[in-house]
C-alpha cells in the first residue's frame, strides 16, 4: 500500500508581503471581484472605490490570522480598513503571489 504524500502548503504573507503583491496587483489591474463581492451586502452600497480606497490605505490590518483554502489551494486574508466615507469595511481576499494578483471574496 502505498501513501500519497500531501504537497506543503506554501506560507502565508505577512502584512507587507500582502501589502506589497496588492499595491503591484493594483498598478498592473491583476485583480478582480467575485460575483458575491459584488452582489452580496448590497444595503451597505459598498463600490469597486471603497475597496480600492480601502486596500490602499496604509493602516489597514489583518481582523484575524490568515486562512489557508485547501479547496481551492491558496490563502485568504480578512482586512479591516475603511471606505471612502470613514466606515469601517471588511474586505476578504484570496491571494495569488506567484502570479502577482488577488480576488475580493467578499466585502462587508
Amino acid at each position: 500500500m502505498s501513501s500519497r504524500r500531501h504537497e506543503e502548503r506554501p506560507s502565508s504573507l505577512n502584512k507587507n508581503g500582502l501589502r506589497n503583491l496588492i499595491r503591484v496587483a493594483l498598478t498592473k489591474g491583476y485583480y478582480r471581484e467575485s460575483w458575491h463581492a459584488v452582489h452580496a451586502h448590497a444595503e451597505r452600497n459598498i463600490s469597486s472605490d471603497d475597496v480600492i480606497h480601502g486596500l490602499e490605505r496604509p493602516d489597514w490590518i489583518f481582523a484575524q490570522p490568515p486562512n489557508y483554502d485547501d479547496g481551492h489551494g491558496n490563502w485568504e486574508y480578512l482586512i479591516k480598513t475603511v471606505d471612502i466615507e470613514g466606515e469601517e469595511l471588511h474586505i476578504k481576499i484570496a491571494a495569488f503571489p506567484s502570479e502577482k494578483r488577488f480576488e475580493v471574496i467578499t466585502r462587508w
